[in-house]
C-alpha cells in the first residue's frame, strides 16, 4: 500500500510544461473564478461594488502568471510530479491570500485577527481555485491520452506487419516469478532507477511504467530484439519508436513516439553503435 501511494505521488504531470498549457490553465481558472464569484459572492464582495469582481480576478490572474512563468522558471521544477504540484498549488493560493490581505484588510488589527482573516481568505481562495485546477488537469490528461491513441492508430495502420517484433519479452523476479511479459513492439524505452529499471510500454492508448528490480547487465542477457539497444548508461530504447534524433555536443537527444515530452540522451560512448544501427533511418541534425 505504501509503495502504491509513493508511486502515485511520483507520477509525472506533463500537462503544464508548455507555455500554451500554462496560459490555458490560467485562462480557465480566471473564467471559472469570475463565474463563481458572480454566483456565490464570497467575501461578501457583492456589497463592495462591481469593480472588485475584476480586481479579484486580476490579482489571481497576475499571481498565476508570476508563479507559472517567472517563479517556476527560476525555482520551480521543469516538470511537476504530484508530490511537487500539491505544495506549489498551496503556495500560489497563499500568495493570493497575502496580496488580498494587504490590499483589502482593514488597518489596526491584532495579530490574532490578521491570522484568522488570512486563514479564512486562504480557505475561500481554495474553494474557488482547486476545482478549476483539478478539472483542467483532468481535461489535459484525457486530451493527451486521446492524442496518443490517435498516433497509435495512425502508426499501426501505416506500419502493420512491417516493423516491430511481436515476440514476448518475459522478465522474472524473485523465485523465478514472471513480473512482466510484453511484446517487444509494445516496448518504448527503459530507464535505470538505482537498483531498479523503469520500463515504459503501451497497451492500447495507455502508456504504462513498470518498476522491476534488475540491472541493465541482467537485462542485456534477456533482450533478443536487435532493435532494442543501449544508448546511455541509464537508457535503452526501442529504435522502432524513435521519431527524431537531434545532434548534441555529446551525442544525440532522442524524441520517442507517444511520449514527445521525454528526451532520451545518446551518450558519447554509445554514439558510434547508435549511428550504425540507425543508418537506414533519417535523423534530424
Amino acid at each position: 500500500m505504501r509503495k502504491r501511494i509513493e508511486a502515485i505521488l511520483k507520477q509525472e504531470i506533463p500537462y503544464l510544461d508548455s507555455p500554451g498549457s500554462k496560459l490555458l490553465l490560467i485562462g480557465f481558472i480566471s473564467l471559472y473564478s469570475f463565474i463563481f464569484i458572480n454566483i456565490y459572492a464570497p467575501y461578501n464582495i457583492n456589497k463592495w461594488g462591481e469593480n472588485y469582481y475584476w480586481e479579484f480576478i486580476l490579482i489571481g490572474f497576475s499571481v498565476l502568471i508570476f508563479t507559472q512563468f517567472i517563479l517556476r522558471t527560476i525555482f520551480g521544477p521543469k516538470r511537476f510530479k504530484i508530490y511537487s504540484l500539491l505544495p506549489w498549488g498551496l503556495m500560489e493560493m497563499g500568495l493570493m491570500a497575502i496580496i488580498f490581505e494587504i490590499a483589502y484588510s482593514p488597518p489596526m488589527r491584532t495579530l490574532q485577527e490578521q491570522i484568522s482573516e488570512f486563514l479564512l481568505t486562504f480557505w475561500q481562495i481554495g474553494l474557488v481555485v482547486v476545482v478549476p485546477y483539478t478539472l483542467f488537469l483532468w481535461y489535459a490528461q484525457i486530451k493527451q491520452k486521446l492524442s496518443y491513441f490517435k498516433e497509435e492508430i495512425q502508426y499501426n495502420i501505416k506500419n502493420t506487419g512491417t516493423e516491430g517484433n511481436s515476440e514476448l519479452l518475459i522478465l522474472h523476479g524473485e523465485n523465478n516469478k514472471v513480473v512482466l511479459a510484453i511484446k517487444y513492439n509494445q516496448l518504448l524505452y527503459i530507464k535505470s532507477a538505482g537498483n531498479y529499471l523503469e520500463l515504459f510500454y503501451f497497451t492500447g492508448e495507455k502508456i504504462n511504467k513498470e518498476l522491476i528490480r534488475m540491472s541493465f547487465k541482467e537485462l542485456d542477457e534477456i533482450i533478443s530484439d536487435p532493435k532494442v539497444i543501449r544508448v546511455h548508461r541509464s537508457y535503452m530504447v526501442n529504435t522502432v519508436y524513435i521519431n527524431s534524433a537531434k545532434k548534441t555536443k555529446k551525442g544525440y537527444a532522442l524524441n520517442i513516439q507517444y511520449i514527445p515530452e521525454e528526451k532520451i540522451p545518446v551518450s558519447f560512448g554509445y554514439k558510434t553503435e547508435f549511428e550504425k544501427i540507425l543508418q537506414p533511418k533519417k535523423m534530424s541534425h
